[in-house]
């Protein structure tokens, strides 16, 4: 019974994931874009707004068992994000259309979740700083 409240009393270490920001989410800050070419901008965000939508559909995909079409949006991301320039996002969304192949449930669950963070990420520093607006 000592054993047992020993374990209790040593606190849990809760571990939080961050990915390191890649040189990549440079080229998305508006600050950045100081071309007079409206046409850039308008691809940069219409991209970002299909990458939102996809990353809801991904979600929605993974929780509902729908593994084909997980693998089709993870497909699309990777094109996606070849286009706005987002290398490190393409080669997690690439490797969990590997993982969809695979039969590990927990590799697909962790790099499907390493992808909705950098995704998440891009979409946050694209967007700006809130004091912005």
């Amino acid at each position: 019974m000592e054993q047992m409240n020993e374990r209790v009393n040593q606190s849990v270490a809760r571990l939080i994931p961050i990915e390191q920001r890649g040189p990549e989410l440079d080229a998305l800050s508006s600050f950045a874009m100081e071309s007079d070419e409206f046409e850039d901008g308008d691809v940069l965000c219409s991209g970002l707004e299909e990458l939102s939508r996809l990353l809801k559909r991904l979600d929605d995909d993974y929780q509902s068992g729908q593994y084909d079409r997980l693998e089709a949006r993870a497909r699309s991301i990777v094109m996606l994000a070849d286009r706005l320039g987002l290398r490190q996002v393409g080669q997690v969304a690439a490797d969990v259309v590997y993982c969809v192949d695979g039969p590990d449930e927990i590799a697909l669950s962790a790099t499907l979740s390493r992808l909705m963070r950098l995704v998440t990420q891009a979409l946050d520093h694209a967007a700006g700083p809130m004091t912005a607006f």
